[in-house]
């Protein structure tokens, strides 16, 4: 199928007199597609772009055609892929908790302490890099408040004063981007993309070895992996082993 795809690439190209195939060709001809209701099409040229490049509006695509195809675990899959690139991005969180509430199996996280909540979501919806620029705009801001106040250009007290709030401000900017940093390479997660999984206690195909079964769509964490075997472990605390093909990592 992807050869297809390329095969009308080339047509394209030299129709509009260009010598490559380009990223933009394959997103228009993928958005044909999938305007027509050709999903298996425009996911093929989709799926051709994410080995060039990735970008959170391909995946916002790519979301939109695998939820078209009846695929759920994959369009979610593609929705959490998109809002790590750009967590801002409001139309995949849309997207993302529509799919997310029509998964069989979602546990929802408990509401903690509101001061936390928010730390928890400002750190979600930032960037490390961000949070890194943010954190040095405001150290140079400090050192401009100690210049001006060596050249008498601002009051002592008040630069003082600035440059401490500056530096505590720019303190705490760096501490979330640490954590969240920690956070991100300690993060091993995955979805579950077939229709009914069964979790095992050990890595083995026997029967007697299913503990419980799991459907699409669940965003679960890896705790190790073996060959063709991933253990996993889900926000309730449950845990055990499910077949490499059972789940796409994020």
């Amino acid at each position: 199928m992807k050869r297809f795809i390329i095969l009308i690439c080339y047509i394209h190209a030299i129709l509009f007199a260009d010598t490559t195939i380009s990223v933009d060709s394959l997103f228009s001809i993928g958005n044909r597609y999938f305007s027509i209701e050709k999903y298996d099409y425009a996911l093929d040229a989709y799926l051709a772009i994410l080995e060039q490049v990735e970008h959170p509006d391909l995946y916002y695509n790519i979301g939109n055609t695998y939820y078209r195809l009846g695929n759920l675990g994959q369009a979610i899959w593609a929705y959490e892929k998109g809002m790590q690139l750009s967590p801002l991005h409001k139309d995949l969180q849309y997207n993302l908790d529509f799919v997310n509430a029509r998964v069989k199996d979602r546990i929802e996280v408990p509401k903690g302490i509101l001061f936390i909540e928010i730390y928890r979501t400002i750190k979600r919806n930032i960037k490390i890099k961000d949070l890194l620029l943010w954190g040095g705009l405001t150290l140079l801001l400090a050192a401009f408040a100690a210049l001006f106040k060596e050249f008498g250009i601002l009051d002592v007290i008040f630069a003082f004063r600035a440059q401490v709030f500056l530096f505590i401000i720019s303190a705490l900017i760096h501490i979330i981007a640490l954590d969240k940093y920690w956070e991100i390479s300690d993060k091993n997660e995955g979805v579950i993309v077939s229709p009914i999984v069964n979790v095992r206690s050990a890595p083995i195909e026997r029967d007697e070895k299913i503990i419980f079964r799991i459907h699409e769509g669940l965003k679960v964490d890896i705790a190790q992996s073996q060959p063709g075997w991933y253990e996993i472990v889900l926000l309730d605390g449950k845990k055990g082993w499910i077949s490499h093909e059972s789940l796409l990592r994020l």
